[in-house]
């Protein structure tokens, strides 16, 4: 079971306020949620920055957490900011070798990685690179610019990473 998981409790406390809430409640229904477990990252003023449908196993939720701590952090538009999202990414694809969220886990460390290093294009690309060798049938593959997937083919694993 996912959120009586002392990782996944010790990830929501860090990072998260959890709120449940009843959908039943007519105030409820502008979060225009179709499914239930559904998990929204919102920040503090209210706009949602990322969404997750379905129960996940412990491991893929700590994934999904990361990625909604990343995608809030990154619109914050503060070098602060990015530099955590980038840790928070680097952590995920640090906890485990694989998982099913790890192409889109990549594909965002490269962009939080651009942002912290101010543009950093080689950290993007040799990120990418590794997208796309590791994951080439990915939507998240696919999605990074061809050129820049020649450009870093080359580059032979993740900086700050033993992959």
């Amino acid at each position: 079971m996912t959120y009586p998981d002392p990782a996944v409790i010790a990830a929501v406390a860090e990072a998260f306020i959890p709120l449940r809430v009843d959908l039943r409640d007519p105030h409820v229904r502008e979060l225009n949620v179709v499914w239930l477990p559904t998990v929204i990252v919102r920040d503090h003023r209210g706009n949602e920055h990322y969404r997750n449908v379905n129960a996940a196993p412990p491991a893929d939720f700590l994934d999904v957490l990361a990625l909604g701590e990343a995608h809030a952090r990154l619109k914050e538009g503060r070098p602060a900011a990015h530099a955590r999202a980038e840790k928070v990414l680097a952590d995920a694809l640090d906890r485990r070798a694989d998982g099913p969220l790890h192409p889109e886990l990549l594909y965002w460390h490269a962009i939080a990685g651009y942002f912290r290093g101010n543009q950093d294009g080689e950290f993007r690309d040799v990120v990418w690179g590794e997208l796309s060798r590791r994951y080439p049938d990915s939507i998240w593959a696919h999605r990074v610019p061809e050129y820049m997937t020649q450009v870093a083919s080359a580059s032979p694993k993740r900086p700050g990473s033993g992959t």
